[in-house]
């Protein structure tokens, strides 16, 4: 067995042979280091289009959030002032009336509804 496989090794053939095969392995690992770079590259922008999106959802959360807050504040303050004491600054907040008060509204009716239609 030891000599069939000097026989081959030393063939004059093997050489030929093996680099042929070496070359075409390095061929194949440059093609395929190609196509890592190139999805690597579509991850990344894929990446880079999830994180734009998040911060646009992001914005958009804190922007509701915030008009809630402020609906929370314009009726806190309408109630104070239904008790005939107007804080500052109330007659302006009940003036202007703050964006997002309407959805506030809406999405605390429909909370209600949800609660009530869950304790029964």
């Amino acid at each position: 067995m030891l000599s069939t496989l000097r026989h081959a090794l030393t063939s004059p053939v093997t050489g030929p042979i093996a680099t042929a095969a070496a070359v075409a392995l390095a061929i194949a690992l440059g093609v395929s280091a190609a196509g890592w770079r190139a999805q690597r590259a579509e991850y990344e922008a894929r990446i880079a289009e999830l994180n734009q999106a998040a911060e646009r959802s992001q914005t958009t959360l804190r922007t509701q959030l915030a008009s809630c807050h402020a609906a929370g504040q314009a009726r806190q303050i309408a109630a104070t002032a239904a008790e005939g004491r107007a804080p500052d600054g109330a007659t302006r907040l009940l003036e202007q009336r703050p964006e997002g008060i309407d959805a506030c509204a809406r999405m605390e009716s429909a909370d209600r509804a949800v609660l009530s239609n869950l304790k029964r």
